[in-house]
């Protein structure tokens, strides 16, 4: 009997230890990891892009724009922004949007594309620390006099 207990008792303090091994591991896992790595972004970015390349109101910052070329970028920045190993050689924000005077009505059309994919994919912790992390790049986004 009291080899049993011991027995229950020593599996017991080993469930706990691994319960406590997995909550340190997933709190140490970058957001990149915890929203699915390449394969999550590259869904959500190409479901927002092409949802904004169609909408009527956003079609206009596209025209011209290597669509493929665009969400490739885009991934690899999302990657670095959320802590993955991946390289964004992009230009920065303000640079590649200087000339398409986009409006704050037309961010916000691209923003809530964005979430839409990202409700669909992605865990709502993670989806509210990613838009977190791009809100910043709204002074960057939006032109100034509109």
């Amino acid at each position: 009997m009291i080899k049993l207990l011991t027995y229950l008792f020593i599996i017991s303090l080993m469930s706990c230890a691994q319960q406590n091994a997995n909550v340190q591991a997933s709190s140490q896992a970058t957001l990149f990891e915890r929203i699915g790595g390449i394969p999550v972004l590259t869904v959500v970015v190409s479901e927002t892009i092409d949802s904004a390349a169609q909408h009527p109101k956003l079609e206009r910052t596209f025209k011209g724009i290597k669509l493929a070329t665009l969400k490739e970028s885009v991934v690899n920045q999302l990657c670095v922004l959320s802590g993955g190993d991946c390289k964004y050689e992009g230009e920065t924000m303000k640079n590649s949007h200087a000339d398409l005077k986009i409006t704050t009505a037309e961010f916000e059309l691209f923003v809530q594309a964005m979430r839409d994919s990202l409700n669909r994919h992605v865990a709502t912790r993670e989806k509210n620390e990613l838009l977190k992390l791009l809100a910043p790049m709204k002074r960057d986004i939006v032109h100034q006099n509109n």
